[in-house]
């Protein structure tokens, strides 16, 4: 074992979670000592520090005193510091205090052999994701089973590391054989390379007849508390479209989305035509349904314009284009908000109850983890989205059926808190504004005021990690990932040149031409 250094002596009043000691050398924040009291040990973490000179009076301060003062004292510095005590020191890793230490006792430096042993891996369910940050020579494991079935939320303002954070917990999946679904908003992921796993992109093609009324009126565009047009879409499908479009039975030609949209619109049409004829006051029109066919039909449009690549007649359903013991990324990059949270709905309801079912007749046999990048769009606060429902039961009921969720997202005060609180594990890298890590705060018991007040401060790739796959809360500088994909920064200068330069070669051909 290393030689041990004495950085202070406890003082004052000490609880068994705070202690405070002094020291004529400057502690560090985030630096872990060791406190050893009636033959016991335990480990603690610097929360904040201050120094002093007690021959300094705050009263009558001149340059001339200051000076004369530090002359006669040599400058004396005394520092004062705040340590979180996170545990006894024990043959199983840290244990919960059961009384505090006592003052008078030195304060040690934690040691590398210590620290070693107490954020060892110590089976194989724990995965490196960093080192500590304030001891980078020792690695920093998660238990990732913790990780998906306590879900887990990724945090951070927008280019402080949250695709390399992602990128690092993907590679552990791999390594694991693990199954994970990431919902790729603006197709990061479609281009993604593991050195230890294989990834299979979906496209989001969906058979029609798949889809429940719900999910048909989120594609149009409806509101779910549109009563007018809910009633008209609900006459269209169940009454006036042929029965062979939603068993899957007759031609190809005649079972398509064209031929279901055609009907759709003649139906319309024709409901408009007799309306028309019975109704003789415009007023009453808008009454008794012609506006709202009208609306109707202007959706219907607009969706067959726009949209028609999502629906492929006899498409393979999503759920069975999932591949277990590989990373599935579903390529949403094609689709407004409104789309991408229908499909992103249909697909967790489809997981959730597949994991749910029958044991026999599951298609997916593994447990899995789901990824939601943006995910302050879809597990939304303010905004009514059909995706948060579903949300919200994966992450009361996913645990007891398998199905993990994390959350990533750079704008933390934009996610339900419902949901949000239901993340018992966070790795939260840089926020800087107040509200968000106010909204992170309220969501998490374990995010203490301390650790809150390092988040301006965390350069990109530093991050605190807390919840139920780590001992206890941690800053962490997150490894680097060999995970390609498309979420860095473009290089903004290199291309400026190479366009410049293109520029300057057409001139001159110009020029001789």
């Amino acid at each position: 074992m290393s030689e041990r250094k004495v950085l202070g002596i406890t003082v004052g009043q000490i609880t068994p979670y705070r202690l405070r000691f002094r020291s004529t050398q400057p502690p560090r924040v985030g630096q872990f000592v060791i406190v050893e009291s009636e033959g016991k040990r335990y480990l603690g973490l610097v929360s904040s520090t201050f120094s002093e000179n007690p021959y300094l009076s705050d009263i009558a301060l001149t340059p001339q005193y200051v000076e004369r003062t530090n002359r006669l004292t040599g400058n004396r510095v005394v520092y004062e510091a705040t340590v979180n005590i996170l545990g006894e020191i024990s043959e199983e890793g840290i244990s919960t205090l059961k009384s505090p230490p006592v003052p008078g006792m030195p304060v040690y430096v934690a040691d590398v052999e210590t620290l070693w042993e107490v954020f060892r891996a110590s089976d194989e369910r724990h995965v490196r994701i960093g080192v500590l940050l304030s001891n980078p020579e020792v690695p920093v494991h998660i238990n990732l089973e913790q990780a998906v079935l306590r879900h887990m939320a990724v945090l951070a303002v927008t280019g402080a590391g949250k695709s390399n954070t992602v990128g690092v917990l993907l590679e552990r999946i791999a390594e694991k054989n693990g199954t994970a679904l990431i919902l790729d908003i603006h197709g990061e992921y479609t281009n993604l390379k593991l050195d230890n796993g294989q990834v299979n992109v979906i496209e989001p093609v969906i058979d029609p007849a798949l889809l429940d009324l719900d999910e048909l009126a989120g594609l149009l565009g409806i509101d779910m508390d549109s009563a007018a047009q809910m009633y008209y879409l609900l006459s269209v499908v169940k009454d006036k479209v042929d029965d062979r479009w939603f068993s899957g039975s007759g031609d190809a030609e005649d079972n398509d989305f064209d031929s279901f949209m055609r009907q759709e619109k003649d139906y319309l049409k024709e409901l408009e035509h007799e309306l028309n004829n019975i109704l003789e006051d415009k007023e009453e029109r808008g009454v008794y349904g012609r506006d709202t066919i009208t609306r109707l039909l202007n959706r219907l449009n607009l969706l067959s314009r726009r949209f028609k690549s999502l629906f492929r007649n006899n498409a393979t359903p999503l759920l069975d284009m999932i591949k277990e013991h590989q990373i599935n990324v579903l390529n949403l990059s094609g689709l407004d908000e409104d789309k991408s949270d229908v499909i992103i709905s249909h697909i967790l309801y489809k997981v959730l109850r597949d994991r749910k079912g029958d044991v026999d007749r599951q298609k997916l046999r593994a447990p899995i983890v789901v990824i939601l990048e943006e995910a302050h769009l879809f597990a939304s606060r303010g905004r009514k989205t059909r995706s948060r429902y579903v949300l919200n039961r994966i992450a009361r009921e996913g645990r007891k059926f398998g199905v993990g969720l994390w959350l990533v997202s750079q704008r933390p005060k934009g996610l339900d808190p419902d949901i949000l609180s239901q993340m018992n594990n966070m790795i939260i890298l840089k926020l800087v504004e107040p509200e968000d890590q106010a909204h992170v705060q309220r969501s998490s018991e374990m995010l203490s005021r301390e650790l809150v007040e390092y988040l301006p401060a965390l350069n990109p790739g530093e991050a605190i990690v807390i919840g139920n796959m780590t001992r206890i809360p941690l800053l962490v500088r997150i490894d680097k990932s060999r995970a390609k994909m498309k979420g860095q920064d473009p290089p903004v200068i290199s291309s400026w040149k190479k366009s410049e330069s293109g520029k300057k070669g057409n001139r001159f051909l110009d020029d001789l031409v």
